[in-house]
């Protein structure tokens, strides 16, 4: 009998060719969570993950995926989702991560990323998108948070003139402000593990909650190392297990 496809998207935390940065010589060829999950779920699995990837990226990729296919052999949907911050745009068909190439900063270039409460906006209109189209079409979906929404980027504009990327406590407060008061809040369902993505709101992120938590001890077990915080193996593994007890409950 022909098994069905877990189509999974997300970053460098998803990607089956992820390279470490930090550690060029690591062979990091491990088994990524898509593959981990897919084994359990007895399905086949397409893994579109593409490190630097941001929200934009993810949810194109798994929507060009699901046209491609029967909807009968689709057996779950799957994105990993990043930090809001992130912009991609496509340039002569090729995905550009502009967060990577840095050649505008979100320091002086607001202009072209727009604002924190745009980036949480749109994030979270993709996930309502998603979960409809999904639902349209009656294609399982489980979506969650692997970094932190608001994640990666200093919102606060005095310390942003300062040239810091840190993130601060202010900045924690006016993102959760914009999650809990976007108008979507409330139409996100319970296929989205997790929302609304904070522990602060009563959900969690994969990196935050599961990999890192408050454990010191914890985090240098599931990552690469102390200067390179994606998963390794067993973090690979957690999450995978992480999903598929959420998945059961």
């Amino acid at each position: 009998m022909k098994r069905k496809v877990l189509i999974a998207s997300g970053c460098s935390f998803t990607n089956e060719n992820f390279a470490s940065d930090f550690h060029p010589d690591m062979d990091c060829s491990w088994p990524m969570w898509p593959e981990l999950l897919a084994e359990k779920l007895d399905m086949d699995f397409i893994n579109l993950g593409h490190s630097g990837a941001g929200n934009p990226y993810i949810y194109t990729s798994l929507l060009d995926q699901i046209i491609k296919m029967d909807p009968n052999d689709i057996g779950l949907v799957m994105p990993a989702w990043s930090q809001a911050q992130r912009k991609d745009i496509k340039v002569r068909d090729v995905w550009k991560h502009l967060d990577v190439v840095r050649k505008h900063t979100y320091a002086i270039d607001l202009m072209v990323y727009g604002d924190m409460q745009y980036r949480i906006e749109e994030s979270i209109l993709y996930y309502y998108n998603l979960q409809e189209i999904c639902k349209s079409k009656k294609i399982p979906l489980y979506q969650f948070q692997m970094l932190g929404i608001g994640d990666g980027f200093n919102w606060d504009p005095k310390l942003r003139k300062k040239g810091s990327d840190s993130f601060n406590e202010n900045s924690l407060k006016k993102i959760l402000k914009f999650i809990y008061q976007n108008s979507y809040y409330n139409e996100i369902d319970d296929t989205f593990l997790g929302w609304p993505t904070y522990n602060f709101l009563g959900g969690f992120n994969i990196f935050g909650d599961v990999l890192e938590g408050h454990d010191d001890d914890k985090k240098l077990k599931y990552q690469i190392s102390d200067i390179d915080v994606h998963p390794n193996a067993k973090g690979q593994i957690k999450i995978a297990e992480f999903l598929y007890e959420q998945i059961n409950r």
